[in-house]
């Protein structure tokens, strides 16, 4: 178990706080007038303030409040800083970028009660026998302990939460990450992450396309448009949301995951009040897989975080 606010627990902080639509080593779309580049060399920190929420769908999971929202963000002319990535881009081209990345998996967030307390502010479960008992007769004994006896209410035990399972750990994962730009509106990015850290030993791919655009000259205001798909791997899906014999739960909810896909689709709007002021406004729906949503521990279909607020750009 851990203990104490360790090195880990400043970078899950830093994570929630920063639920982005994509990462991204963007200097290739640098221009003197676009105030959303860093310039190379420079540090550039943000904080924006208002109200929002990152929704876990996990039973037992608190929603995540988000009030005070940190961004950090440096590059120089191969290493770069985004929050909580850290990467190298070793191709760079006007219309491309490859990057090696390493980042702290962001599945673990849902499972460990420090979030909501320290941020300010597929396969159904089965038993692969092989043989189908009848309750009735004398071998079916060992199946009483399976499943509980609906005739005793005080048998019938709740769905598991993050209270009866074993502890689910952090990840880093390393790996490579792409950009394509298509002029300055439009962006795909595609990573591929394993984890490096030997937690999960497994991997995953994320694809996401991104639309930006100014609604008119005179109006001091941007929108981005995105949209994606995530796919993770069974070892990935069956640490985090599989059950079994580890965790203090009747076997009747053992769950063993298999890889899936989720999507997601995100919308953000930056009002520009001043060099320093603008008003934020960003909001991402994450449709979850399958094979996460047939677990036991997940209650919803989907996840959603949500910020209002303004930013002030240091």
């Amino acid at each position: 178990m851990q203990k104490g606010l360790t090195l880990k627990h400043f970078f899950l902080l830093a994570a929630l706080a920063v639920p982005s639509i994509g990462v991204s080593a963007e200097q290739s779309l640098c221009t003197d007038t676009n105030d959303e580049c860093v310039a190379v060399g420079q540090w550039q920190i943000s904080l924006a303030v208002g109200g929002g929420v990152l929704t876990n769908p996990v039973v037992g999971g608190d929603n995540i409040p988000l009030l005070v929202v940190p961004y950090v963000s440096y590059y120089n002319e191969r290493f770069f800083l985004e929050n909580t990535t850290i990467g190298y881009t070793f191709s760079d081209a006007p219309s491309f970028d490859l990057s090696a990345i390493l980042e702290l998996n962001g599945e673990q967030k849902y499972f460990n009660s420090l979030h909501a307390g320290n941020i300010i502010g597929v396969e159904s479960a089965s038993f692969n026998d092989s043989e189908v008992l009848d309750p009735t007769s004398s071998d079916s004994q060992d199946f009483k302990d399976i499943l509980p006896d609906i005739r005793n209410p005080n048998a019938l035990k709740k769905l598991p939460s993050t209270d009866d399972i074993s502890e689910r750990d952090w990840a880093i994962d390393g790996g490579l990450l792409g950009n394509w730009y298509i002029g300055n509106a439009h962006n795909i990015s595609a990573q591929w992450l394993y984890d490096v850290s030997g937690v999960y030993k497994g991997q995953h791919i994320k694809v996401s396309y991104k639309y930006r655009f100014q609604p008119s000259e005179q109006w001091p205001a941007k929108v981005m448009l995105s949209m994606g798909a995530h796919w993770q791997s069974d070892e990935l899906i069956d640490y985090y949301y599989g059950i079994d014999k580890e965790d203090d739960v009747s076997r009747a909810y053992y769950y063993r995951g298999q890889q899936g896909i989720s999507t997601f689709i995100g919308l953000a709007l930056n009002y520009r009040l001043n060099p320093d002021w603008q008003l934020k406004f960003s909001t991402k729906r994450t449709f979850l897989a399958n094979e996460i949503q047939n677990s036991p521990l997940i209650t919803e279909k989907y996840q959603d975080y949500l910020f209002i607020g303004g930013q002030y750009d240091f």
